[in-house]
Formats: C-alpha cells, structure tokens, sequence
C-alpha cells in the first residue's frame, strides 16, 4: 500500500514537471518594483509562452517594472489586446505578494 502511494506521488511529480519543464519560470525579482527592462521583457516572453497568447511585441513595455505599476488595466489592453487582462492580473497578483508579504 504504502509504495503503491509512493509510486503515485513520484508519477504527479513527474506529470507536473512534463507538463510544465518546457516553460521555466525566469529568475525574476520577487518585487516586481524591482524589475529591469529586461525582467519586464522575460516575464512577457513567459507569460506568452505559458498561457499560448500571441507574441507580445516588447517595444510596447520598454520600461521596467516601476513603470508597469503606474499602468492600468485599460493601458495593458491597449498594448495587448488579447491578453493584456491576464498580463494585469499576473502583475497585479505580484507586487501584492511583494507588498503584503515583506
């Protein structure tokens, strides 16, 4: 019973790590306040590779990450019009975990 279950946990394991090895996660500061030019066009490039969005074109977000704080949801429309609510709220969901639980 007990390796049964071992078995099981190391196959979700490995399904998780299949399914996801394709896209690794950029080594990103946590405070997305922080962010370079570049961090901002890392995450982009993720983000569009993870979620099949269509290419994000990097020279509308040459800015870094403090620039991407003062941008509302209607401005990341604007800029991405498929996917730029997903792009929001990925941000958004960030810096409140950088904000809230320094």
């Amino acid at each position: 019973m007990q390796l049964q279950m071992g078995v099981q946990t190391e196959l979700r394991s490995w399904e998780w790590k299949t399914c996801f090895a394709p896209f690794p996660e950029p080594d990103l500061p946590k405070d997305p306040r922080c962010w370079s030019r570049s961090d901002v066009a890392a995450w982009l490039h993720y983000m569009a590779m993870v979620h099949h969005l269509p290419c994000v074109p990097i020279d509308r977000f040459l800015m870094n990450g403090k620039a991407l704080c003062l941008m509302s949801m209607d401005m990341f429309l604007g800029r991405v019009p498929l996917g730029g609510k997903l792009l929001y709220k990925d941000f958004q969901i960030r810096l409140g975990r950088a904000m809230y639980n320094s």
